[in-house]
């Protein structure tokens, strides 16, 4: 896949040029990718027809083990998928850049874990003084606004992985802790582009989602409404063959959204081609003055 990578851009022109390298691509990108986003599209829709049969969770043990390694499937699926996109981009074989991938997954799987951790340190924390139910309310309102407070802090903090972690899958030398190194510092420093970028991809991405997967959340209406129907002594008035047509319908319109996710993958990847020619001007620029500098100085002695 041929593209100007580094190149001064804006975050429109990152999205258009993402566009237009995705339109230009789209049967490369089907033929390499329709694998995947089959196996991916099927264990997302054992997901979401879980989720739809048992919004509280199953009663039963093994279904409850069988949708957590359904789970476990689809974070490797994505990983897969994803690697076949990146190496669209960088050139070199699945083989090479699956255990990149692989790494940055769990590294980033780790982030999440720990994030959850102190979320839930900090709320048992919060509620340990509370005695009476004059404190709860008090405590309450602290919870939501340290909450929000952290989530703001982790969200800041985040968003320049972005960059460092595109970095480390297009550059081979990196390793994966340098995604907090000297590229997470170049990140930061481009903290506004990369969070535009992350803004208008987003809400784009969230609109044909919602269009793409509305024929399921009609499915999942009408799955509401008769659950409340027999809850007040109604009988159920949907057919036996609810699930099946949930799941194809959850199966086809997974298959379709997945195809949004290389133009998001190529946003990012424009950004970081960006920034890198962004840094680049900078140092030039920084050496012309440190270069006009030291000839003012030598002029200065003679």
């Amino acid at each position: 896949m041929d593209s100007e990578l580094f190149k001064n851009r804006s975050v429109g022109s990152c999205l258009s040029d993402a566009f237009e390298l995705f339109r230009t691509n789209f049967k490369t990108l089907f033929r390499r990718l329709w694998l995947s986003a089959v196996v991916l599209s099927l264990l997302l829709a054992v997901a979401m027809v879980y989720s739809v049969q048992y919004p509280n969770g199953a009663d039963n043990v093994i279904l409850n083990l069988g949708a957590l390694v359904d789970y476990i499937l689809i974070i490797a699926a994505f990983v897969w998928f994803y690697t076949i996109i990146m190496s669209l981009l960088n050139g070199r074989s699945v083989k090479a850049n699956l255990p990149r991938l692989t790494r940055l997954t769990f590294l980033l799987i780790g982030i999440v874990i720990v994030i959850c951790v102190v979320l839930i340190a900090g709320a048992a924390l919060n509620y340990a003084g509370v005695k009476n139910p004059s404190q709860l309310q008090g405590a309450n309102i602290q919870l939501v606004l340290g909450m929000l407070a952290c989530m703001l802090v982790f969200f800041v903090a985040l968003l320049p992985l972005n960059f460092s972690a595109m970095k480390y899958c297009m550059e081979e030398d990196k390793k994966v802790f340098s995604i907090f190194q000297k590229p997470y510092v170049m990140g930061l420093r481009h903290w506004g582009y990369i969070f535009l970028t992350a803004l208008l991809t987003g809400i784009i991405d969230m609109v044909i989602s919602i269009i793409v997967l509305l024929p399921f959340y009609v499915i999942m209406l009408c799955n509401m409404v008769n659950r409340n129907g027999m809850a007040f002594g109604d009988p159920s008035g949907l057919s036996g063959g609810f699930l099946f047509l949930a799941f194809v319908t959850a199966t086809v319109c997974s298959f379709v959204g997945l195809f949004i996710r290389p133009w998001i993958v190529f946003s990012y990847y424009y950004a970081y081609g960006s920034i890198e020619e962004k840094e680049k001007g900078r140092q030039e620029r920084k050496d012309m003055i440190v270069s006009e500098e030291q000839s003012t100085d030598i002029e200065e002695v003679k």
